[in-house]
């Protein structure tokens, strides 16, 4: 796990996104790299919370559009498909999960911040699903998740619009549970993973089941649906367009709607 870091602190694991040179932009590899350290959070019982957070300027800044560029949609079902399993596998873990963002969190790096129990964000955090901009849309849960946490207008507006938000928009829409200084971020997640230690359990675990299956009862028949849409638009010009203007640089890329 070249870069991901696990640490312990007591009952806490701590996971960090460490590819700061490309703001920890998500690749098959690296989703692979998450999955174990998640395995070892998952597989030792003294671990009662998990908090997520990255090196650098970035929580996850997005996707690595170098490689997702050429793919098809054959392959690029095979990246959704980790991205996606591995946010309904945190969704799901038994212990709660917190997302400590500490910068950009865009596309995929919102989607996984989203699968989160509990988010809490730095003053400088910008968050966002700009896939829409690059001819695609979300593959990793994020049209799923989003209306959920935040409403469906509010949700389709970003989507639509693929805009930035602020971490003080994001607290006020309920993106966020909390915003705290840079320097204060790390320290009030830990906090808030020590008064969840202080608690039950079992209770704790059984509590977040429960709430889980009242709120996503067909998350995964859409996570189902999601990538598949997702993947087709591997096969229009426009995800060639949008991608590829990116890593171009343009400023002023114009789709073909095909």
């Amino acid at each position: 796990m070249t870069d991901v870091l696990y640490e312990k602190r007591g009952h806490t694991a701590i996971i960090t996104f460490h590819k700061p040179a490309d703001l920890n932009a998500l690749s098959e590899d690296f989703l692979r790299q998450i999955n174990e350290a998640v395995d070892l959070a998952e597989a030792d019982k003294e671990v009662y919370t998990l908090i997520l957070t990255g090196t650098g300027k970035a929580f996850i800044a997005g996707a690595d559009i170098k490689e997702m560029y050429e793919k098809d949609k054959d392959s690029i079902m095979v990246w959704s498909s980790l991205g996606s399993g591995l946010n309904l596998r945190l969704e799901n873990l038994d212990i709660p999960v917190i997302a400590a963002i500490n910068g950009y969190a865009l596309g995929g790096g919102l989607e996984l911040a989203m699968a989160c129990d509990i988010r809490i964000a730095s003053k400088n955090a910008k968050m966002g699903l700009p896939e829409t901009t690059l001819g695609v849309i979300c593959g990793a849960g994020g049209t799923q998740r989003l209306p959920r946490i935040v409403g469906e207008g509010l949700a389709k507006e970003m989507i639509f619009t693929g805009k930035r938000i602020d971490a003080e928009e994001a607290l006020r829409i309920g993106l966020v549970n909390q915003v705290t200084e840079p320097e204060d971020l790390m320290e009030t997640a830990f906090n808030l993973a020590k008064r969840i230690e202080k608690n039950g359990q079992i209770a704790v675990r059984t509590a977040k089941a429960a709430i889980n299956f009242a709120a996503a009862a067909d998350m995964e028949e859409g996570c189902l649906f999601e990538r598949e849409i997702f993947s087709k638009l591997f096969e229009t010009e426009d995800q060639k367009i949008g991608m590829g203007g990116f890593l171009r640089k343009e400023t002023d890329i114009c789709f073909k709607n095909k």
